[in-house]
């Protein structure tokens, strides 16, 4: 099923699943039908998943001290400034979290 509220960066509305193993699934059938490495993914905002390009994908999580999303290593939350970069000139800076083991984005220097 397509979205209402989720959008890929061409506008396209993202095809939704109901659970993690209807979009492992559905990453299956990407592959093998267009050869393309997919990954499933919890969104935050329709509370569905999604699925990703595996080269884009940064798994995140939700830091309940600082209200950011929290990757896991450095180099999770470098890659995913430099996405952010790539594709809208967002210029972020990364930072070890204070209060739980993982990193943020900032707009500021750090």
């Amino acid at each position: 099923m397509k979205s209402r509220t989720c959008f890929s960066r061409s506008g396209e509305p993202l095809t939704e699943y109901q659970s993690e193993s209807h979009a492992r699934r559905g990453a299956d059938y990407v592959r093998e039908k267009w050869e393309k490495d997919m990954v499933p993914y919890p969104c935050d905002e329709c509370g569905k998943w999604h699925l990703s390009p595996a080269d884009r994908q940064t798994p995140s999580t939700y830091c309940h001290s600082c209200g950011k999303k929290l990757y896991e290593t450095e180099e999770d939350a470098q890659r995913r400034a430099e996405i952010r970069r790539e594709e809208g000139g967002v210029d972020l800076s990364v930072y070890k979290c204070p209060d739980n083991e993982g990193w943020h984005l900032t707009k500021g220097e750090f």
